[in-house]
């Protein structure tokens, strides 16, 4: 019998919205971190600083994943990365 944390095929359960949820966590952790790290900034200066980041360091499967879990429900995210959701590129499509 096969344990509930893995589906039949070994793979991790995805979540609601097709997401793995170790994945998610791993993503809102990095992207807390790169919060707190502008966090003593100004908020017009770190909000397109840690939008910068995100786009240029992070894969496009990582911010495709993040937008994912947080686009419809925002409120899971500090106030910080809530207002730096929106400047977040999404992957291109085709």
């Amino acid at each position: 019998m096969m344990e509930s944390t893995t589906a039949q095929n070994g793979a991790t359960p995805r979540g609601s919205d097709g997401v793995h949820d170790e994945t998610i966590a791993k993503l809102d952790r990095m992207a807390g971190q790169i919060a707190d790290f502008f966090k003593a900034y100004p908020e017009a200066e770190a909000v397109p600083a840690i939008a910068d980041h995100i786009n240029q360091f992070w894969t496009s499967r990582m911010r495709a994943d993040f937008l994912a879990a947080h686009r419809a429900r925002p409120e899971g995210l500090t106030p910080l990365l809530g207002k730096v959701l929106p400047l977040i590129r999404p992957p291109r499509s085709g």
